[in-house]
């Protein structure tokens, strides 16, 4: 993938994108991260005249100019939940929770999932015709702190030195386990001004268990759990497969993994390489497993058996994760 970053007005930013076919498109992106304009010179302009490959292709080609606007000009035009940003920073929340603190916030998925194969008791209640096995299960989390922990832990995850801390740990890489000692240490911050970060003081909230499925014509259902009384989007959602877990602390390390393999999905969805230290197998994304299992040019990434052929380090640019410019808030229309 390609990228040459085209003029900006007042609604928003417009580039041009080579796709890892070699088709060009031009594409303008509003700040919000809506698509107003979009041409290219590759594929039919009707959808249902694409392959479903070509329709991938452009697919791919939307998706990279909305993280190419957000990387290099700093608008917020991705989906909280598509943010790889935005997951890793869930991610690193609750890798140092204590088994009380990982217990209130998805202690009713815990159980539910010990209710498949024991005699638990579950709070979860299964949609007509679905068996437990074969949904899957996801839950929202809201990343946020009081006004004055924000206020003197504004700046410490977006430091340089700590983004390397905690994208080492999240994959798996990092050789210490994360504390707010080693993220003092890294941001050179006085460790007295940090949250309790075992006691989850920087999930704000969760929802309650939403229950994901496939019909046998393939189309997606999600019965929804309560949400919190928050008017924004969660930070993140979880989605995982029904298994046992041995403890509430083995959940939250499979919860982690997932959010990491969504990281990797963010990336491979735009036609490029993650970061190193996301290239791992297993389930991120449920609807990505679905596009790595019918599309030829991707490899079955959510397999933890899977030999892989390409993360496409060819199709990515060199400064694919460097930001450039402070990240900045849409704002409305006028």
């Amino acid at each position: 993938m390609k990228a040459i970053m085209g003029e900006e007005d007042d609604e928003g930013v417009g580039l041009r994108v080579v796709d890892n076919n070699g088709v060009s498109h031009g594409i303008s992106v509003l700040f919000d991260g809506e698509i107003d304009y979009h041409e290219q010179d590759g594929y039919p302009d009707d959808p249902d005249d694409r392959t479903e490959a070509g329709n991938e292709h452009v697919n791919q080609a939307r998706r990279f100019a909305r993280y190419w606007v957000y990387r290099k000009r700093g608008y917020d035009t991705l989906e909280p939940t598509k943010n790889p940003d935005q997951i890793t920073q869930t991610a690193a929340a609750l890798k140092p929770l204590s088994a009380d603190a990982a217990n209130s916030f998805f202690g009713d998925l815990y159980q539910h999932l010990r209710s498949i194969y024991t005699d638990a008791e579950s709070s979860v209640r299964m949609p007509d015709g679905v068996t437990p096995e074969e949904a899957v299960y996801q839950q929202d989390f809201y990343l946020g702190m009081d006004p004055e922990t924000a206020s003197t832990y504004a700046d410490v995850l977006t430091d340089p030195d700590v983004v390397d801390l905690l994208e080492d740990e999240v994959a798996g890489t990092g050789v210490d386990e994360l504390d707010a000692e080693g993220i003092a240490d890294a941001a050179g911050v006085d460790l007295e001004s940090m949250p309790n970060i075992r006691d989850g003081a920087l999930v704000e909230a969760v929802s309650d268990v939403h229950v994901h499925w496939d019909d046998a014509l393939g189309q997606y259902h999600t019965q929804w759990g309560t949400q919190p009384d928050l008017e924004r989007e969660p930070d993140a959602r979880i989605e995982i497969f029904a298994y046992e877990p041995d403890s509430i602390i083995d959940l939250k390390t499979q919860l982690v993994r997932n959010l990491v393999c969504q990281v990797r999905d963010c990336y491979l969805a735009m036609g490029i390489a993650p970061p190193e230290s996301f290239r791992i197998l297993g389930h991120g994304r449920h609807d990505a497993s679905t596009w790595y299992s019918h599309y030829d040019f991707y490899d079955e990434y959510f397999d933890p058996d899977a030999e892989i052929s390409t993360w496409y380090e060819e199709q990515t640019p060199e400064n694919a994760y460097e930001h450039e410019g402070e990240t900045r808030r849409a704002q409305p229309n006028t």
